[in-house]
Parts: C-alpha cells; structure tokens; sequence
C-alpha cells in the first residue's frame, strides 16, 4: 500500500472519484473535506483518492451543476 498525500489546508487538490478541483479543508472521520475554489458547498471523499494538482495546471471554472471542467482545446 502507498502512502496516502495529506495536503496543506487550503492546498488546491483533485478528487480523483469526481475530477473536481477542491480546496482541502480538513480530515474528519476518515474522511476528506474538500471545497470548491471561491467557496462552495463542501463534498467528502477517501484520503486516498485525492491527489496533488500538477505546477501549472489550467484552472477552468466550474460548472455550476457540479459537473467536473472540461479540458482546454
């Protein structure tokens, strides 16, 4: 088994299970409290199915019904 990332709070990462960039929060219960960048309603996920962004990568807003960004053309 790896080792599981544990972010900064308030380090931008990516939900690997929806695709969706969030801030960490904190752990409670075993679980990740993630928030969308800008604010937002929290969502929860694994420890081990969040992982670092990558230097550079190109934010897109999100979609307002939650669904993850498109990438860029």
């Amino acid at each position: 088994m790896g080792t599981i990332y544990t972010p900064k709070q308030h380090e931008k990462v990516r939900d690997q299970r929806s695709g969706r960039v969030g801030e960490y929060m904190a752990t409670q219960a075993g679980l990740v409290h993630l928030r969308p960048p800008g604010g937002g309603c929290e969502w929860t996920t694994p420890p081990d199915r969040i992982e670092p962004l990558n230097p550079g990568l190109d934010l897109q807003p999100a979609d307002p019904n939650g669904a993850p960004p498109r990438p860029a053309l």
